[in-house]
């Protein structure tokens, strides 16, 4: 308990949970881990988000901006667990379908892949805000081999998948945006319901 207490303190004095502020939703009120874990405010590429600063067993995990990647990563101590919100700038007056063809030039999505953008509803949100998940045409794309083994995902590291939930978000108060969310098997290290566009 003790040494749980420590860590808290260490993590509390290095990352400060700040306030909220004119442009910040309000702080969340739950945490993963309450001796543990502290919200931190994080911003980059014209997005903030609440997300939590933890220590597990000695390893401090976070959600950290990246400039190079253009993203928000989980940091697992040293080394990147992965992306875990990215934004992309989406060309003038286009809609969801125009992120395909950035995630093909990216090296992101295979030009054959047989996937379209499906509407989705994870959670609650403003009437200006929309869901999509790139999605396989076969729906049994998704489904186990005959040997039971997990397929990998038809649509890429940003489509759907067995192996967490995927999505991107559209929002008619953000034209030109669309952001990816990578919430993983169990809930993650930030609140997307804080995906924040900055002034």
């Amino acid at each position: 308990m003790k040494r749980a207490f420590l860590s808290f303190a260490l993590l509390t004095l290095a990352l400060p949970a700040f306030a909220n502020g004119p442009d910040r939703p309000d702080r969340p009120t739950y945490q993963t881990d309450a001796e543990t874990c502290v919200w931190t405010w994080q911003e980059g590429g014209g997005f903030g988000l609440w997300a939590e600063a933890c220590t597990f067993n000695g390893t401090l995990w976070q959600v950290l901006w990246d400039a190079d990647q253009g993203a928000f990563v989980t940091q697992q101590g040293t080394a990147q667990a992965g992306i875990a919100v990215q934004p992309w700038t989406l060309p003038d007056a286009s809609g969801i379908t125009a992120l395909s063809a950035l995630l093909i030039a990216a090296g992101h999505l295979a030009p054959e892949a047989a996937c379209t953008w499906q509407p989705v509803a994870p959670r609650p949100a403003p009437r200006t805000m929309a869901f999509h998940s790139l999605t396989p045409t076969d729906p049994a794309a998704l489904a186990p081999t005959p040997e039971g083994e997990v397929p990998e995902p038809v649509c890429g590291p940003y489509g759907a998948s067995t192996h967490g939930v995927r999505y991107v978000i559209t929002d008619l108060r953000w034209p030109g945006q669309a952001v990816f969310v990578e919430e993983g098997q169990e809930r993650p290290l930030f609140d997307p319901a804080s995906i924040t566009r900055l002034p």
